[in-house]
C-alpha cells in the first residue's frame, strides 16, 4: 500500500485478534472497526485491545447481511475466517 486506509472494517471479528493486527501494522493514521454478533466477544475484544493500548479500534455488535454502515463509510473491508459461517 502507498498509505494505510483511513477506515478498516474487520467483518465477523471474534474477539479481535485480526483487529488488533491490522490497528497495530497499519498506525494511528488508521482506525479499524471490528463487527460481530456476539457482545461478549465485543466485551473481550475491546478489554484486549485497551489492554494493548490500541485507541485506533472499536468494536461492534453488528450482523454482517445487515450492517448499519452507509456506503463507502470504509477503505478497506477485512473478513478472515467469517465467508463460511454467512449463508
Amino acid at each position: 500500500l502507498e498509505k494505510p486506509p483511513a477506515k478498516v472494517l474487520d467483518v465477523g471479528c471474534g474477539i479481535g485478534g485480526t483487529s488488533r493486527y491490522l490497528a497495530s501494522k497499519l498506525g494511528s493514521e488508521s482506525h479499524v472497526t471490528g463487527i460481530t454478533l456476539s457482545p461478549n466477544q465485543v466485551k473481550r475484544a475491546t478489554t484486549l485491545a485497551k489492554e494493548r493500548g490500541l485507541d485506533n479500534t472499536q468494536f461492534k455488535v453488528m450482523d454482517s447481511l445487515d450492517m448499519k454502515f452507509e456506503d463507502n463509510t470504509f477503505d478497506m473491508v477485512w473478513a478472515c475466517e467469517s465467508g463460511e459461517h454467512i449463508p
